[in-house]
């Protein structure tokens, strides 16, 4: 059977007892197990067990580690052999994300994945990938798609977030067409500013109070890779509440050159199981990408503000999974980035504009 999965994660084994994930499942209750889609169980499960030991809670019944054997890894069947993906709840697969340091690619072993794993057969084979929730599109026609969108996010010769504002083009174009594939939208100065302020505007609006809360309860799954105990969620409730921008630009925006890999290795697993992952549509699925990055930014400016120091590559990526589960089980309607139309009036140059994470500010 031939597996795709991101090559970043090509030696992921997550089999230490120790790892955080696994304690959290072990303290799930079993009304946590469903028997819905497999990977929304298993991250429901796992967010209640690390509620339970964040909070003090005595563990009830412990058959949900057992229901999710294969997390955090998850093999969905496509038209094309079996696709992996892995959570970003599990420090162990955070752990390669920040230590990244090469462009975003795809693994291919025409011989299984190294271990047995369940695979979960989609109604209808995957043979059409819903585009809205009305809308399908051919498997061949997704595929290549997802393709382009790996490749822009691989460009090395643009910033994270000009790659970004060319992935929201293209995802722009597919739904104004209810259509794939669609030719890559060439970059403009418009379109990245258009970019630029949807993304500052999901930055400052983002749910200071229920991040908070949700940080709290999933404490045992990142606290280590921040360095933050429980003592320290009302200091970053204050943090969150505060001058996300003053923080953002004393702690995140001089360590961007360093952290971009990391940024780049998150990005790119996410494009490659979106929507899959979550057995939704490509339109939701991107909805959730870009809150998720935007929420993120508030929570690695909020984790400087509280420790008083630079944001490092394990921040940054524990900061990522924070704000892609927040929004991911929130489940809340979500405002879809729209490329400007009709604009006839002369552009600033490319070559003025700044493309830097310091711009949203």
């Amino acid at each position: 059977m031939r597996v795709v999965f991101p090559a970043i994660l090509d030696g992921f084994a997550c089999t230490r007892a120790s790892c955080a994930c696994r304690a959290s499942l072990a303290a799930a209750p079993a009304t946590a197990s469903g028997d819905g889609f497999p990977f929304r169980d298993t991250e429901a499960a796992l967010l209640a067990g690390a509620a339970a030991v964040a909070h003090g809670a005595p563990s009830a019944a412990k058959t949900a580690a057992t229901a999710h054997a294969d997390y955090p890894i998850i093999a969905i069947a496509t038209p094309q052999g079996a696709e992996l993906t892995f959570s970003s709840l599990c420090p162990t697969v955070r752990s390669l994300l920040a230590s990244n340091r090469e462009p975003v690619a795809l693994a291919r072993a025409e011989g299984g994945w190294r271990c047995a794993l369940r695979v979960f057969q989609p109604e209808g084979g995957l043979k059409e990938v819903r585009l809205t929730p009305r809308k399908t599109v051919p498997w061949a026609a997704f595929s290549a798609t997802r393709d382009a969108l790996l490749d822009l996010i691989a460009e090395p010769t643009l910033p994270l977030l000009a790659r970004l504002a060319r992935v929201a083009a293209l995802l722009d174009a597919a739904l104004t067409d209810r259509n794939l594939p669609v030719p890559v939208p060439p970059l403009t100065a418009r379109g990245f500013l258009a970019f630029r302020g949807f993304v500052e505007s999901r930055t400052a609006s983002a749910p200071t109070e229920a991040m908070a809360r949700f940080a709290a309860d999933a404490l045992p799954l990142w606290g280590d890779d921040v360095g933050l105990a429980a003592s320290d969620i009302p200091a970053l409730l204050d943090a969150l509440a505060g001058d996300w921008r003053s923080h953002f630009r004393t702690w995140l925006v001089p360590t961007e050159r360093d952290i971009a890999p990391a940024i780049e290795a998150w990005l790119g697993a996410r494009l490659f199981a979106i929507p899959l992952d979550r057995d939704q549509s490509i339109a939701r699925g991107y909805a959730e990408f870009f809150e998720g990055f935007a929420v993120a930014l508030r929570y690695a400016a909020a984790f400087g503000e509280v420790r008083q120091q630079r944001i490092n590559a394990r921040m940054i990526v524990a900061a990522l999974a924070l704000g892609e589960h927040l929004v991911a089980t929130a489940g809340e309607s979500l405002p879809g980035f729209e490329m400007p139309r009709d604009v006839h009036e002369r552009g600033p140059r490319m070559a003025d504009l700044d493309m830097t994470l310091e711009s949203i500010c």
